[in-house]
């Protein structure tokens, strides 16, 4: 009789053993997900730091252009105060080489 108890009892021993390797995996498991929940949440606010920096950066890149077309404008005016001036300075040469 003693051996008809054998199988069964190395089977519920196996089981409980087996029981006790899937707690500590899964307490692993645990473990890791804590562990990259907390490495998201780090990334999620390293992400939400660089979203703001580009903000800022399509904001300056905005007024760097403003400034450029507003030195452009200044060239072309200055531009065409030289050429009046170049023409000022062929009509007094014309003048004087009529005198």
């Amino acid at each position: 009789m003693g051996a008809a108890y054998f199988p069964l009892t190395a089977f519920l021993l196996l089981v409980i053993a087996g029981c006790g390797g899937l707690k500590s995996e899964n307490e692993k498991l645990k473990e890791e997900i804590v562990d990259v929940s907390a490495e998201n949440e780090k990334l999620r606010k390293e992400l939400n730091a660089l979203k703001s920096e580009n903000s800022k950066m399509h904001m300056r890149v905005a007024q760097l252009h403003l400034e450029i077309a507003a030195l452009y404008q200044e060239i072309q005016n200055l531009q065409k105060d030289l050429e009046a001036f170049k023409a000022q300075l062929k009509g007094g040469d014309r003048r004087d080489k009529k005198t």
